[in-house]
């Protein structure tokens, strides 16, 4: 028998390479299925800004071994576990584009090992429905509210169910109802009037005072706004749609019962 010696360094790296490829599509396509995940959980979520969201993945390969560069790809930069051992959780941004009720985003999980050879992906569709809250923007400022006819009537209200006593400086958010004008001019000072007992300050967010707002899409984001600054500030509020009026209180029970009411809102509702 006659063996030719010329070409069986060629033929070995031929078999090495397309061995090397093999097991990397195996190993590739083995990393993505032992993928799963368990749980999707974000707390709060606002239209047209960018939310973060959890994802909690778990490897469920028989052999219990680790996985390599699986990446999980939202619309920020690819968020890389390079060891999944028992349960992991990854962060995906996510900006959805409306308020109301709406999917989870579909995840791509995928992987490249090794060398970047081969390329192997899967899709996951949360099957959970999730409630985005409007858009927070407008007009930053509490002042409209804090002058608002409706809050000046319960300030002064409050003030006269205590007894006086003493003064104190001026400041932007006071009314300018509880200004001691002789005590003022007396002391050449703006002063206001403490009163004991007098109970807290309670805004109320109406509806009607957004109408200069630019659209109803507008005028939704801007009583949004108004109510996670009164949340974030613990201000004691009540928020006012046309017949619809919320208690007054300072929770987030009360912050996440009025962003639903506002995320469900339609024009048929303001009519």
């Amino acid at each position: 028998m006659a063996i030719g010696y010329g070409n069986n360094i060629l033929y070995f790296f031929v078999f090495l390479l397309v061995a090397m490829g093999m097991s990397t599509m195996w190993q590739t396509n083995k990393n993505v299925e032992a993928v799963r995940v368990n749980k999707l959980e974000m707390r709060t979520c606002f239209a047209k800004e960018k939310n973060t969201f959890l994802v909690r993945v778990e490897n469920i390969a028989p052999y219990k071994t680790n996985l390599w560069d699986i990446e999980f790809v939202g619309e920020s930069e690819n968020q890389i576990l390079e060891e999944i051992e028992t349960n992991s959780d990854v962060s995906i941004q996510w900006t959805p584009v409306a308020r109301g009720y709406t999917l989870f985003p579909r995840i791509r999980i995928q992987s490249r090992f090794p060398f970047k050879l081969a390329r192997a992906w899967k899709y996951y569709d949360a099957p959970q429905t999730l409630l985005v809250y409007p858009e927070r923007k407008g007009q930053l400022d509490l002042k409209a509210l804090i002058n608002h006819q409706a809050h000046r009537d319960e300030a002064a209200k409050l003030e006269n169910e205590g007894l006086f006593r003493d003064h104190r400086d001026f400041h932007n958010s006071d009314l300018p109802s509880r200004i001691d004008w002789k005590q003022s001019i007396k002391h050449q000072k703006m002063l206001i009037k403490n009163f004991e007992k007098s109970g807290e300050r309670k805004l109320i967010i109406d509806w009607e005072m957004a109408t200069n707002s630019g659209g109803f899409e507008n005028q939704v984001s801007q009583v949004a706004l108004w109510v996670d600054l009164c949340h974030r500030q613990n201000e004691l509020f009540s928020l006012r749609i046309k017949k619809y009026q919320t208690d007054f209180f300072q929770s987030s029970g009360h912050y996440r019962t009025c962003m639903e009411k506002l995320a469900l809102l339609e024009k048929a509702d303001v009519l």
